[in-house]
């Protein structure tokens, strides 16, 4: 094979995290003959270093570092000065690529030398098509279209065509296209030559699209592959600094739009559209500003590996190098029990389909197949056959998905109900009342059909959750003492709690899944340890490395105080009613769990509390 490179495959990085080591990796594996030049920006997650340590000896790995944030177009172009192969492909340090990926996109290239840059089909995790993928130049008229809808309105009159192109259908042969991602771009280096860098005015966002309109203008072809993919994450470089990345992108906005655009549309037309993107961005800021003070964002869970490996776009199913013991479908995976869950199935052989409601998913494994659902709507149930289900989804959606299930070969199930539909059942709230009898309906509902199907079922009722920062119970008593430094508490709050691991319970589905006394049978699941409301909070606190400070307010004020609470965003779970029950006893005796499956659960303490989120 020849020696010489054929591609220069250039990688900005700012605190991509362990996924810029899969990147490279991913990379690495391809056939043409290649280099790989990562310029880190100044990353102060260590990514450079993960990324230095494992590739210590790969010769075709190469890192410049910055020492500073220089923006995404310098970074580049400093990057463009040392490469040397005759295509350059510019890739996000959150993209996974294929093995025959940079040979497919050179084989395209260089079958037509009218094409000076490529893009190719990039799906997100859940295996959807990313937006940017394939889009038409934001011009003033298309932005104004795009933010007041009318795409949807005029859906097929050209003067009203949406930016993004994912929501229509995917070509069968390549196709020119006005511009394409910046997170996948592959370029012909002579057509670079002529067109020039990168434009060194944008920081980070619409620097892509400016290059794209610069290669066009310069007569080079756009080309879209539809038949080569590749993975991108999205987002993991810029999650830590969302005001900064919103304002270099409004910013890059408006630059973009003068610099072209200026001179095509009435002055007044221009600073209205400034206008506009200002505004979007205040509206922008003030969203991300209100959602970090009323929602508890999902954040990694202890033990999670250094890197994810080998990964490829979700949807294709691939060999793991082991034999698989049987198909598991799991509902609701992206829940805090399913991401303890499927990394051990992943580990006991198990063949995880995954299923949920989010784009975003938390266990990204190449052994596990996402589906994007709502299994709330029966037709949207994915045909998946499998022999054991393990339900993480609110229970009551279950029993109308059994005929389905049995169809679709499902012998086993496990699922998740909750001891609050004893602890609910006497509430004074109307609300609280309809969960317990929902929750109680729901397991009758279960049995019921399962008997006639000939489905083996075991539900568990755990007690209070907490584990990775997705519950509604531990990470709001957290996410309230980190606002104020303090927590109230109702009288002596003497009230007896045994909170429970996510992980216990995930560990339980796999003990009682191999267990033939657990079949049809009902479990209450609670913490290795009780201890009081107010103990508990105290724990949190040691958890937290702070010093306790807890406000003992009377019991009609918190009362008032939760009513209030539970109008804001992301508190509507909450009830005046949690105030009495901080001087009630929720204790529910495990014992036949651990008679029958061996259940262990760990105790509460303040090393078993994740307190990041």
């Amino acid at each position: 094979m020849s020696s010489r490179v054929h591609v220069s495959v250039i990688i900005v990085n700012y605190n991509g995290g362990p996924l810029l080591t899969d990147c490279v990796r991913s990379v690495l594996q391809s056939k043409v003959n290649f280099e790989i030049l990562i310029g880190d920006n100044g990353s102060d997650d260590g990514s450079d270093f993960l990324l230095e340590k494992t590739y210590a000896n790969e010769k075709r790995v190469c890192i410049v570092r910055n020492n500073a944030n220089l923006g995404f177009s310098k970074a580049n172009n400093l990057l463009i000065e040392k490469a040397s192969g005759d295509y350059l492909l510019f890739l996000n340090p959150d993209c996974i690529v294929k093995q025959d990926t940079l040979s497919n996109m050179l084989t395209y290239l260089e079958n037509d030398e009218k094409v000076g840059m490529a893009g190719c089909l990039i799906r997100n995790p859940d295996g959807s098509e990313q937006a940017g993928s394939r889009r038409h130049i934001p011009t003033p008229w298309r932005s104004f279209v795009s933010v007041f809808g009318l795409s949807r309105i005029f859906k097929n009159h050209p003067n009203f065509n949406h930016i993004a192109m994912n929501d229509q259908p995917l070509p069968e042969q390549p196709v020119s296209v006005e511009a394409i991602s910046g997170a996948f771009m592959f370029v012909r280096r002579s057509a670079m030559e002529k067109v020039g860098g990168m434009d060194e005015n944008y920081f980070i966002h619409c620097e892509d699209l400016d290059w794209c309109m610069a290669f066009r203008k310069a007569g080079w072809r756009i080309l879209f592959v539809p038949d080569v993919e590749i993975m991108h994450v999205k987002g993991v470089p810029t999650a830590s600094h969302p005001y900064r990345v919103e304002y270099h992108k409004h910013r890059g906005m408006i630059f973009f739009y003068k610099k072209f655009f200026r001179y095509q549309y009435p002055g007044i037309l221009m600073w209205l559209v400034t206008l506009s993107v200002w505004v979007r961005f205040i509206g922008r800021s003030l969203k991300i500003w209100l959602s970090s003070l009323f929602k508890v964002p999902a954040t990694p869970w202890k033990g999670q590996p250094d890197t994810l490996s080998s990964l490829e776009p979700s949807g294709q199913e691939m060999s793991s190098g082991k034999t698989t013991k049987e198909t598991v479908l799991v509902t609701g995976a992206t829940n805090q029990i399913g991401h303890f869950l499927l990394p051990l199935l992943i580990e006991k052989d198990f063949h995880v389909h995954a299923i949920s409601r989010s784009k975003e998913q938390s266990n990204v494994d190449p052994r596990i197949t996402w589906h994007q659902a709502d299994i709330g709507d029966n037709d949207d149930l994915p045909t998946v056959q499998a022999t054991m289900l393990i339900h993480l989804a609110p229970l009551h959606t279950l029993p109308a998905l059994l005929p389905q299930l049995s169809q679709h070969g499902i012998k086993r199930i496990i699922a998740f109900s909750t001891t609050s539909r004893f602890t609910k059942a006497n509430s004074k709230n109307e609300k609280e009342q309809h969960i317990a009898k929902e929750f109680t309906a729901a397991e009758n509902d279960l049995a019921n059909t399962c008997k006639k199907l000939g489905i083996d079922w075991t539900v568990f009722r755990p007690t209070l959750v907490y584990g990775c920062g997705r519950d509604k119970n531990i990470s709001d008593i957290i996410s309230f003492i980190k606002r104020f430094g303090f927590f109230p508490l109702v009288g002596k709050a003497h009230g007896l709690r045994q909170p429970v691991h996510a992980e216990d319970l995930a560990q339980a589905c796999l003990q009682a899944a191999s267990s033939e006394t657990t079949q049809n049978k009902s479990y209450n699941l609670s913490g290795g340890n009780t201890l009081s409301y107010h103990a508990m909070v105290e724990t949190i606190f040691q958890a937290m490395d702070k010093k306790t400070r807890i406000i003992h307010i009377p019991r009609f004020i918190y009362k008032i105080f939760l009513f209030c609470l539970s109008h804001l965003p992301g508190y509507n779970h909450i009830t005046p009613e949690m105030a009495d029950r901080m001087n009630q006893d929720l204790c529910f005796d495990h014992q036949e769990a651990v008679n029958d499956f061996g259940y262990s659960p760990r105790p509460f303490a303040s090393s078993q509390i994740n307190t990041t989120h």
